[in-house]
């Protein structure tokens, strides 16, 4: 247990704002649990603004900051051709309810704190814990935040942050360089992010395995729900596709097994588009079958032990990574055989029956490695 002074310990965890993302989500609750599993006293800290209209609407909703410019403003306060109405039905509507059932997962089971004063906040925490998540990567991360520069150097722990991108931008190199210098302990989630901070600053970190990985198969069934939506005894093929889903694949395959197709963020079928994050652990651990393009996607077939195709996604940027980050997941577990690709028309040989190793074993060694790097990093 870690405690100073027989004391429990305080800690704040920050890690991307947002209820748009299911693994985003699912990683602050994993972070929080790891650290309450250790004694300490934890609150996941808020760091967006919410004072005013837009800002509370872009929180919520970030889609609007990135797609709607001020001519979209000016036709929804004259209600020009309908726009009022527009915005709270269809597809706006769809993704406040799907936003709204993340919150609700959120405030259920993360102990959030929203009303943080950052100005003084370095004086009410022992220690400030940044990550999971891409929390380091340049192109959207709020690197003051998350580099946790409003407390004392010696406050500033990471647990597997995420880069994700095989290089830093000019215009944020400095500042990255610095947030790195700055922090007492560091833990990253990818080879390469600590290749990539040992060439920029020459100090070697660890590489720690995803938390979502950390918490038990059984306490993430605890959470699950099976979707109302759902009904009778059903066998689904579940998929969840950051990008293009393969569709004459899925439908193929789903028709020869008599399999019904879950495409969660379905775009056609509300139902589907707006599931809960306890909704999409159940559709995953009761799968019959889970393609996906998604490395938590992957991560959760892995811990529920389901027979799963992850499908190859390429795209430009930092996106492109993602490929070597679900390669290593794979290897780390002798899952190589479980990747669809162009070359192979996103088939795999007899999909519906996978060879799981000793699972409990890596994932034991992973949860000893991450317990010995806090056990040190937070005394």
């Amino acid at each position: 247990m870690i405690k100073t002074d027989n004391k429990r310990l305080k800690i704040a965890n920050l890690t991307l704002d947002g209820y748009s993302n299911y693994g985003n989500v699912l990683q602050r609750y994993a972070v929080c649990n790891l650290l309450a599993g250790l004694g300490a006293e934890v609150a996941s800290l808020w760091f967006s603004s919410k004072a005013g209209f837009l800002p509370y609407l872009y929180s919520h909703y970030p889609w609007m900051k990135d797609s709607w410019d001020w001519k979209t403003w000016v036709k929804l306060g004259i209600n020009w051709k309908g726009a009022t109405h527009k915005m709270f039905s269809g597809q706006n509507a769809w993704e406040a309810a799907r936003s709204a059932g993340i919150k609700s997962f959120v405030d259920r089971y993360i102990p959030m704190r929203y009303d943080v004063d950052f100005s003084k906040a370095a004086d009410e925490y022992d220690y400030f814990v940044t990550g999971s998540d891409q929390v380091w990567n340049p192109y959207f991360a709020d690197l003051e935040k998350l580099f946790i520069k409003f407390a004392p150097g010696g406050k500033r722990v990471s647990y597997a942050a995420s880069i994700s991108c095989p290089e830093i931008p000019q215009d944020k190199l400095q500042m990255f360089i610095d947030g790195v210098n700055g922090m007492k302990e560091i833990s990253v989630r990818e080879q390469a992010g600590a290749e990539l901070i040992e060439k920029l600053t020459g100090r070697k970190v660890e590489v720690l395995a995803d938390p979502t990985m950390l918490v038990a198969a059984e306490r993430w069934r605890e959470i699950a729900r099976k979707p109302s939506w759902l009904k009778g005894d059903e066998k689904i093929l579940t998929t969840y596709f950051l990008g293009k889903r393969p569709d004459d694949v899925i439908n193929r395959l789903a028709d020869e097994h008599g399999l019904k197709v879950v495409n969660i963020l379905d775009e056609h079928v509300f139902e589907h588009y707006v599931v809960a994050p306890e909704e999409w652990l159940w559709l995953i651990d009761n799968a019959s079958l889970m393609y996906t393009d998604s490395f938590h996607g992957t991560v959760f077939s892995i811990l529920f032990r389901r027979p799963f195709v992850v499908a190859e996604r390429i795209e430009a940027g930092c996106a492109s990574k993602m490929t070597s980050r679900i390669d290593t997941l794979l290897g780390k577990f002798g899952l190589e055989d479980r990747r669809g690709t162009n070359v192979n028309g996103y088939m795999i040989a007899d999909p519906l029956h996978i060879q799981y190793g000793d699972v409990d074993a890596v994932l034991a060694e992973d949860r000893r490695k991450a317990i010995i790097y806090l056990d040190g990093a937070l005394k």
